[in-house]
């Protein structure tokens, strides 16, 4: 090989590196799930991708930071959306919103004989810490953990603000038979 072609390689390798790093430092953040982020879509010890910059929308899993701690939740309403909580059914906007990714493990809370019936708590946003107004403000976000009996998510911290959000988790490294696109399971 002349000595040309191994700088050549040695650069092209060197930058594809480079932009490894950067994607990895910037764009693709990979976590493991604990028993805590565990839902019907995620399990305890998924090795998952949050993409930063992704556009978020409803129902979205997203990863976010409050306080210098992580969480993973999901994202039930975005800017100006009005929202309530009654009787297990969540109204988005004046309408009834099915939830299916929240369908096995609301049958399995039914089905626990400790069940009181309602696998989420009644809440309207005027209700929610910080909040004041009867919509989501502009670049906020209301962010649900699946497991509704954990309320550390925006029924306990307020709305998620855009900046606080690290990337939406759409990507499953681990376990390999598992490996691909997270669906959401009904």
């Amino acid at each position: 090989m002349p000595r040309r072609d191994l700088i050549r390689n040695v650069i092209i390798a060197g930058l594809l590196v480079l932009v490894l790093v950067l994607l990895r430092l910037f764009v693709f953040h990979p976590f493991h799930i604990n028993e805590k982020m565990a839902n019907a879509s995620v399990k305890k010890g998924d090795l998952v991708v949050a993409t930063s910059n992704a556009h978020i929308d409803r129902s979205d899993l997203v990863l976010y930071k409050v306080g210098g701690k992580k969480y993973l939740g999901r994202v039930i309403a975005i800017g100006k959306d009005e929202v309530s909580y009654v009787d297990d059914v969540l109204y988005l906007n004046g309408k009834a919103t099915p939830e299916v990714y929240l369908n096995k493990m609301l049958n399995k809370h039914l089905a626990a004989p400790t069940s009181n019936g309602y696998y989420t708590d009644d809440f309207f946003l005027s209700e929610l810490k910080g909040t004041k107004a009867g919509r989501v403000p502009s670049n906020t976000y209301l962010v649900l953990n699946d497991n509704r009996s954990d309320t550390e998510d925006s029924r306990e911290f307020g709305y998620i603000h855009k900046n606080q959000i690290e990337g939406v988790v759409n990507l499953r490294l681990y376990p390999l038979n598992k490996f691909g696109f997270i669906k959401v399971e009904e």
